[in-house]
C-alpha cells in the first residue's frame, strides 16, 4: 500500500506493480519541476514509501531499503491491530514468558510452513529468553524452539524432495550458520543456547576459524548441481574455506578477506555491482534456503522474501526457513524447520546420497607471494592472454580495485602488504595495511590468487600500484 496515496497494489515483487506505481509518480514529479528548483538541488521522490500488507514492513523505493522511523510506529501498530484484531495476536505472542517444554501457539503455516502437514506435532521450547532478538529491528523474542524428532525427519525429507524439484536454488545465509564454528552472532541471547553448544561456549578467532558441517553440506549441493547461487550475509570467509566458489557467492554486506568489499558500516552503501547481482538471482530464485538469518529487514532479505511471493501466485516453490528463532516471514514459508542447521544439513547429505569432504586443517599448502603471468589487465579485470605480475611480499603497494567511494575517502586507494599474524600466515592469506600508520588492516583470502591463477574470478581485488 503507498503510505503517500493509500493505492493498493501487488506486491514488490511478481508483476510489480507497486514499483510501477513509484516509477510513474515520480515522473509526474519531474514533470512539473520548476528550473529554480532542479538547481537548488531538489529531487523528485515520487510515491516511493510502500506498507507491505503482508509483513507490515515499510519499503522505499528510491533508497532501495527497508525503513525504520519512529514517525512510522504509530502507523505500523494501527496496521496490526487491522490486520489482526484490535487485541493483536495474543495467541502467538501471549503476555506471560512461556516455559520450557511448552508447545509453540502460532499459525499452522508459522510452525510447518504452507507445504507442512498440519497433523504434525507443535516445535517445543527449548531455551526460553524474552529478549529480542535484534533491537531496533522488526524482530521476535530470542526464544529457542525445536521440532520434535519425527517431525524432524518428516520435514528433512521434505525438504530433500523440494530441492530435487528447484531448478534455480539460493542459499541465505546469515550469523546462525557460523556460530557453532565459534564465531558470536548478535540474535543468540538464551542462557545456554543450542547454537553454541557444540562448541561449549567457547568463541574462536574470527581469522581462525573453520567451516561447520554446514558450510561443507552447502558446497556438497553445489558440486551436486543443486544449488545454483549463495548470498552470504556474513564476512567469515567460511564458505570459501570449506571450498565453495568466490565467483558464485554474493558477500553482499562486505567480507573480511577481500580488501575490495569491505564490510559495509551502517554510514556506506552496498557495491552497486553486488547489488545488481542480487536483483539478477532474485527474478531467477525458485527456492531460497533461509539459514541461520533472523530476516529483520535488510535489503538482501529480498531474495527469500521474492521467491516465497511468486510462489503464492503457483511460480517456482518457494522459502525454507531454517532456524531456532521465529522470525516475521515464518508465516509466508514453503517449508518452516526449527533445529540445528548443522544437524538439519548432515540429515540432508543422507536423504540426498551427498559427497561431502571432510574437515581439514586449513593450513596452507601454498606460501608463494609472488605471481607471475596472471590472465588480468593492469585494472584487475580478467582477459584472456593477459600476463599481469603481482607482488605480495612485505612492503609491496597494491591499489584497491571496485573499491567503494566511501571506503576509498576514508583510507585512501592504495595498501602496503606487512606481516600478517600467525593464524593468517597458517593458512597463506595476506595482510594489507590502508591509511598509513594506524590506519586499518585488510585480509586477502588466499583462494582469490589460487583462482586468479586459473582465471576464475572476473576481477581482481588488488593490483600492482602505480604511482601518479
Amino acid at each position: 500500500m503507498c503510505l503517500q496515496c493509500g493505492e493498493t497494489n501487488c506486491g514488490r515483487y511478481g508483476n510489480k506493480h507497486s514499483l510501477g506505481h513509484w516509477q510513474k509518480t515520480k515522473r509526474e514529479q519531474e514533470a512539473t519541476m520548476r528550473v529554480e528548483q532542479v538547481a537548488s538541488g531538489m529531487e523528485a521522490l515520487g510515491h516511493c514509501l510502500a506498507l507491505g500488507l503482508e509483513d507490515l514492513t515499510v519499503w522505499c523505493y528510491e533508497c532501495q531499503a527497508y525503513v525504520h522511523h519512529e514517525k512510522l510506529h504509530a502507523l505500523i501498530k494501527h496496521a496490526e491491530k487491522i490486520k489482526h484484531g484490535e487485541d493483536g495476536c495474543t495467541a502467538c505472542e501471549p503476555d506471560a514468558a512461556p516455559s520450557v517444554g511448552t508447545s509453540m501457539a502460532v499459525q499452522v503455516h508459522a510452525m510447518h510452513g504452507r507445504l507442512g502437514d498440519p497433523a504434525w506435532a507443535a516445535p517445543q521450547l527449548a531455551r526460553a529468553c524474552d529478549d529480542e532478538a535484534r533491537p531496533g529491528y522488526k524482530t521476535k523474542k530470542a526464544h529457542e524452539y525445536l521440532d520434535v524428532p519425527e517431525v524432524l525427519d518428516k520435514k528433512v525429507k521434505l525438504l530433500a524432495e523440494l530441492m530435487r524439484k528447484s531448478k534455480n536454488c539460493v542459499a541465505y545465509t546469515g550469523a546462525g550458520i557460523s556460530t557453532s564454528s565459534g564465531i558470536s552472532d548478535y540474535a543468540t541471547k538464551a542462557r545456554n543456547s543450542i547454537a553454541t553448544s557444540s562448541t561449549d561456549g567457547a568463541k574462536a578467532s574470527p581469522w581462525a576459524a573453520r567451516p561447520t558441517p554446514a558450510h561443507r553440506v552447502l558446497v556438497g549441493l553445489h558440486k551436486r548441481g543443486i544449488l545454483k547461487h549463495w548470498v552470504q550475509q556474513n564476512h567469515d570467509g567460511l564458505p570459501q574455506k570449506a571450498g565453495y566458489p568466490q565467483n558464485e557467492l554474493n558477500e553482499i554486506h562486505g567480507a573480511w578477506f577481500d580488501p575490495s568489499n569491505p564490510v559495509v558500516p551502517m554510514d556506506g552503501t552496498l557495491r552497486t555491482d553486488l547489488i545488481e547481482w542480487l536483483l539478477e538471482w532474485e527474478d531467477k530464485v525458485d527456492l531460497c534456503l533461509a539459514l541461520g538469518t533472523s530476516m529483520v529487514g535488510m535489503n538482501a532479505d529480498r531474495i527469500p522474501v521474492a521467491a516465497a511471493q511468486r510462489a503464492k501466485s503457483g511460480i517456482g516453490i518457494g522459502m525454507v526457513i531454517v532456524a531456532l528463532q521465529e522470525t516475521q516471514y515464518d508465516l509466508s514459508s514453503a517449508l518452516r524447520i526449527f533445529a540445528p542447521i548443522d544437524e538439519v544439513l548432515t540429515r540432508l547429505v543422507v536423504e540426498l546420497e551427498l559427497e561431502v569432504a571432510a574437515a581439514s586443517s586449513g593450513a596452507a599448502t601454498d606460501t608463494e607471494q609472488i605471481f607471475d603471468n596472471l590472465p588480468y589487465d593492469e585494472k584487475g579485470a580478467f582477459k584472456s592472454g593477459a600476463k599481469l605480475s603481482l607482488d605480495l611480499r612485505e612492503g609491496s603497494k597494491v591499489g584497491i580495485v571496485n573499491q567503494p567511494d566511501w571506503d576509498k575517502k576514508r583510507w585512501g586507494p592504495m595498501g602496503v602488504v606487512i606481516q600478517a599474524q600467525n593464524s593468517l600466515q597458517e593458512e597463506g592469506h595476506i595482510a594489507i595495511r590502508m591509511g598509513g600508520e594506524g590506519g586499518v588492516i585488510r585480509v586477502l583470502g588466499r583462494w582469490w590468487l589460487d583462482d586468479a591463477r586459473q582465471g576464475k574470478v572476473p576481477h581482481l581485488p588488488v593490483v600492482p600500484w602505480v604511482e601518479k
